[in-house]
């Protein structure tokens, strides 16, 4: 049997939970900036590595670039 709630309480119950998930919300959105922030510092880091070993390399620009697209002579 469904217990009788009243609608005062029942207004403040629905109050206090989309307030909870508003700042649930906020959050996610707040965690998911600075994640996407850290993907492209990520990204940036692996770039740099990438082209000081490209520099580094004694192959060429067209042999790495070959090798990376997977169209290595054999």
């Amino acid at each position: 049997m469904a217990r009788n709630i009243s609608k005062e309480s029942l207004e403040q119950k629905i109050a206090k939970i989309e307030k909870a998930i508003s700042k649930n919300r906020e959050q996610y959105d707040r965690l998911t900036a600075e994640l996407e922030e850290l993907h492209k510092k990520q990204k940036a880091i692996q770039s740099e590595e990438l082209l000081k070993a490209i520099e580094g390399s004694s192959k060429s620009y067209e042999e790495i670039l070959e090798f990376i697209q997977g169209k290595e002579k054999r």
